[in-house]
């Protein structure tokens, strides 16, 4: 009987396995317990026959070591596939929603939460509240790019002046108050929105004393932050001394320039009440060598007496260590290039182009020497620098109108001016290259209209903004000339051909320059002056 306990109770417990660990547990009481029956029988027999029982030892052996393989295989297997699920389930593949199943594939949720979240519907005012944001975001997208309009202006001019474009700049830095009027219109508002500060009216300032002078630059900060922004702001200080010696002298002076101006003093008496001024309190002794040599100019004294004034002035400017530069390079270099002193013009004249790239006077000067040279690769050169800097400017359409026709390509000239006035029609220089080229292409008539279009335009210029720096010596030969040719070889039959007799009676002959004189008298044509050597009238 106990032999039968033996052998049927791992049996049985085999049948009814469900965990492999409560079997080998179990297993292994089943197996004390018939090792402990084994011992009670043994104990048993050999009271009985005195021997062990063989039966008694054996069969427990074999059962077991069966119980022992029916617990330990399915300990095994549980434990290998436990690891295999903690291998599967790590954190990084469970869905974040339930942190039970596993992430679907190519999806961050398990098949169960997706489904979820998609079969619910977005209540009404997520709707409204997710419309609003994105009007919002666009309404301060639109806001932040227009309110930035005025910085990327001052960005551009910034980056000019650093290029030492300075009328450029100065351009740009004029058109943010335009930018900041259209910002505050669109936005509807009367307490404007934006601002420009003082910092662009000193950006202002410093372009206009680059590309003009510093006592413009003083014209411009009265204008911009009050007469008294010289002393206010320490930027500008540097040019009160330039303005106090100037006006200084030039208060000096004043009754002696009145008699110069209404002919009420000849050469010799005006140069010596200049000369006398020089003892004044306050008077630059520079500035009186400039009036002088500007009296010699108005006097039509020869080129050797104005040139020593500048020379004059040049030693005084060098010896002060101050940049005078602005006040008599140009007309020094002009001088200097007459008298056959080239060399020395071009050190002046590339010395303001390295300072200014927007110098058209000095462009145009060194272009016209290389042309009377013969050197067109380098008056090429020199046209192509100045569009570098300045294209889309009225000066670059001048200039390369000027190399054209001094080049004898009169169709290309032409074309050029004409695309320039659609966009500049007021520019006076525009109007007189036109009439140069009508001139070589003998069309008088032409010329006239043109030639008076761009007089016309430099009254006004002069008239209503006070710019008086279109009544050039150019412009004055170019009207004489185009008008007496009109009137010898014309129609006499154009728009404005009622003034021709008004303007020739309007000159003397010492108010026309030697070019003109010579296409007057006969000694030279039309397209040899405007050919050769200076490639102009004046």
């Amino acid at each position: 009987m106990d032999n039968e306990k033996i052998n049927a109770v791992p049996e049985e417990e085999n049948e009814v396995q469900v965990n492999p660990n409560e079997a080998a547990e179990e297993a292994e009481e089943t197996v004390r317990a018939a090792e402990e029956d084994q011992e009670a029988s043994a104990d048993e027999a050999e009271e009985i026959n005195g021997e062990p029982c063989e039966s008694a030892e054996k069969e427990p052996v074999e059962t077991a070591t069966e119980d022992s393989e029916i617990g330990d295989e399915p300990q095994e297997e549980s434990v290998a596939e436990a690891q295999e699920d903690e291998e599967e389930l790590l954190p990084e593949t469970l869905c974040p929603a339930c942190e039970e199943r596993e992430k679907g594939e190519d999806s961050d949720y398990c098949p169960e939460c997706e489904a979820a979240m998609l079969s619910r519907k977005t209540p009404m005012l997520g709707w409204l509240g997710g419309l609003a944001a994105i009007v919002f975001s666009v309404f301060a997208l639109f806001l932040t790019i227009i309110v930035s309009a005025p910085s990327i202006q001052v960005a551009r001019g910034d980056s000019l002046a650093r290029d030492k474009c300075w009328y450029s700049a100065y351009k740009e830095y004029s058109e943010v108050s335009s930018v900041v009027e259209e910002i505050n219109a669109i936005l509807g508002t009367t307490s404007s929105f934006a601002k420009t500060g003082s910092g662009l009216s000193i950006r202002i300032i410093e372009s206009v004393a680059h590309c003009y002078s510093p006592l413009d630059a003083l014209s411009v900060s009265g204008n911009l932050l009050g007469e008294e922004s010289a002393d206010k702001y320490f930027a500008l200080r540097k040019y009160t001394k330039v303005r106090d010696d100037y006006l200084a002298t030039y208060e000096a002076l004043m009754a002696p320039i009145e008699e110069m101006t209404y002919g009420e003093a000849d050469k010799q008496t005006t140069y010596a009440a200049f000369e006398a001024a020089r003892s004044g309190e306050g008077v630059n002794s520079l500035y009186i060598d400039y009036f002088l040599f500007n009296a010699a100019a108005y006097y039509d004294d020869t080129n050797e007496v104005q040139l020593k004034y500048l020379d004059a002035v040049d030693a005084a400017a060098k010896e002060s260590k101050e940049d005078y530069s602005w006040l008599y390079y140009q007309d020094y270099a002009s001088l200097l290039y007459e008298e056959g002193e080239t060399e020395k013009a071009l050190q002046y004249l590339n010395e303001l182009t390295e300072n200014d790239r927007t110098k058209f006077g000095a462009y145009e000067l060194k272009m016209r020497i290389a042309l009377a040279q013969g050197d067109n690769d380098e008056a090429s050169r020199i046209l192509a620098e100045f569009k570098k800097y300045n294209e889309g400017f009225d000066t670059a359409y001048t200039l390369e109108a000027s190399f054209l026709r001094a080049s004898g390509e009169l169709d290309k000239a032409k074309a050029l001016i004409e695309e320039a006035l659609q966009q500049y029609d007021s520019v006076p220089e525009l109007h007189r290259q036109l009439a140069l080229v009508y001139l070589l292409e003998g069309d008088y008539d032409n010329a006239y209209e043109s030639a008076f279009k761009a007089d016309n335009n430099a009254y006004y210029l002069y008239a209503y903004m006070g710019d008086s720096s279109a009544y050039t010596p150019q412009l004055n030969n170019t009207l004489y000339l185009c008008t007496y040719l009109a009137k010898q070889k014309g129609s006499s039959a154009t728009d404005n051909s009622a003034y021709i007799d008004e303007i020739l009676d309007s000159f003397d002959e010492e108010d026309l320059s030697r070019e003109t004189l010579s296409i007057v008298k006969g000694e030279k044509t039309v397209e040899e002056v405007l050919t050769e050597g200076a490639c102009d009238l004046a």
